[in-house]
């Protein structure tokens, strides 16, 4: 995947949307179904195009509610909350203390991208992070350090 594809399908706040079911699900009926069974959705509506192409509203959740933190990226003109000064800041604190899969991931996500640079991140970074911490139940042994 080419950069410019990885950046549209990346959320602001880290989500590496190529790897997720929900984006995955515009392609594969298969996926799609799995979707809809678990959010209890109209089979046409258990697909995701992505958080950027969705200018912020994910169709599967709150189609008619952008989201903040797309709001705050797109108006301080970045691409990524790692890169604004004031990261990281209090819009992250719900999902790092009381989300679940993938949003309490978001802030190594943002990190890793911050480490390692966008590319190697896209390549390398994020479907090792997705699939270690969607496929494996946490346990100590399961960090990744």
């Amino acid at each position: 995947m080419d950069k410019e594809t990885a950046k549209k399908l990346t959320s602001p706040c880290g989500l590496p949307c190529f790897h997720c079911p929900g984006y995955l699900a515009t392609t594969n009926s298969e996926i799609r179904e799995r979707v809809s069974e678990t959010l209890n959705v109209p089979e046409e509506k258990a697909a995701c195009e992505g958080c950027r192409p969705q200018q912020g509203r994910i169709k599967l959740l709150k189609p008619n509610e952008q989201c903040k933190i797309f709001k705050c990226v797109t108006e301080k003109k970045i691409d990524f909350c790692n890169e604004c000064d004031n990261f990281p800041c209090e819009r992250f604190q719900p999902y790092a203390d009381q989300s679940h899969y993938p949003h309490n991931t978001k802030m190594y996500q943002l990190c890793m991208m911050k480490k390692h640079g966008f590319e190697k991140w896209a390549e390398e970074e994020a479907r090792k992070i997705w699939d270690t911490y969607r496929t494996k139940p946490f346990d100590f042994d399961n960090i990744l350090y």
